[in-house]
């Protein structure tokens, strides 16, 4: 039977193919990682803007008192309205209050941004379509029930994330 003896010489040779083993695999993960970002951030510069359709209510919240607490029960079905920058928004708008009541809603957006006002009598609705040109987050409410109808309206930059 023969043993192998391992020559001082020999323990720096092995040890030296290590270390350049793994200089090279650490290269190659480092030019794959590189690679993959590059691409991510290519198909990331090519974001083809969406229409974006919103169905919007008119909602009553039953648990609030208004006469208690002197604020409308109303709200919208949405808190959010989530877009990227170029997108076209097309809101679906509805309002489910009872057609005897007479009861109008708006969506109003007062920044100079989407300076929007609709305004719907009960059981009518509308469309109401426009670009994000701006990104940022903005508020729109029904001016006839505040503070409890209210949401915003988020428009992502694309060119930032």
């Amino acid at each position: 039977m023969a043993v192998l003896m391992s020559s001082p010489g020999s323990s720096r040779v092995i040890m030296g193919l290590s270390v350049a083993a793994i200089a090279i695999a650490l290269a190659a993960i480092f030019v794959t990682t590189s690679s993959i970002q590059e691409e991510t951030d290519e198909e990331e510069s090519e974001y083809a803007p969406q229409t974006r359709d919103i169905y919007l209510f008119t909602m009553v919240d039953e648990h609030i008192d208004d006469d208690a607490l002197e604020i409308p029960p109303d709200q919208f079905s949405h808190d959010s309205i989530i877009a990227n920058e170029g997108d076209t928004i097309k809101i679906h708008f509805y309002n489910l209050e009872p057609v005897e009541s007479q009861e109008h809603h708006t969506f109003t957006i007062n920044d100079p941004s989407y300076k929007i006002h609709e305004d719907i009598n009960a059981g009518e609705s509308t469309v109401i379509e426009f670009k994000a040109t701006e990104s940022g987050i903005f508020d729109y409410v029904c001016t006839y029930h505040q503070p409890t109808m209210r949401g915003q309206l988020v428009v992502l930059n694309m060119n930032y994330y």
